[in-house]
């Protein structure tokens, strides 16, 4: 029924032992490969998906490391070949369901999508 996409909007290697984040929540345990996701809580993109949540890239989960800021976040795209900045980022589709976005943060799916804000823009379709 609904679909939340974006888009990466820079990828970066950083090395082993660089904090991600605000606060440096994530600490990679190998040389990354890191995609930053303009989405943020201002955008009903909650932070407790921050260090446990994942989205899709290329068909692929990319986990989200490091906090999830106001503006955006980062994913692990390491392990997921030749990603690069423009790639379309699944938040809510395929198999990040609605209800699995819901149980990660214990919720139900009403809330999930009554967070949504104004600033994100939709399309309809019949």
């Amino acid at each position: 029924v609904m679909t939340w996409e974006t888009y990466v909007a820079m990828v970066k290697t950083v090395p082993a032992g660089s904090p991600i984040g605000y606060g440096g929540t994530h600490v990679t345990a190998r040389e990354t490969v890191v995609a930053t996701i303009p989405i943020g809580f201002a955008d009903g993109y909650d932070r407790h998906l921050s260090n446990r949540g994942a989205v899709i890239i290329r068909g692929q989960e990319a986990p989200i490391i490091g906090r999830v800021c106001m503006d955006q976040f980062m994913v692990d795209v390491t392990d997921i070949p030749d990603v690069t900045r423009g790639d379309t980022v699944t938040l809510l589709g395929g198999d990040m369901t609605m209800l699995r976005m819901a149980n990660l943060l214990d919720q139900n799916v009403d809330e999930v999508v009554c967070r949504i804000s104004k600033r994100v823009p939709k399309i309809y379709e019949e």
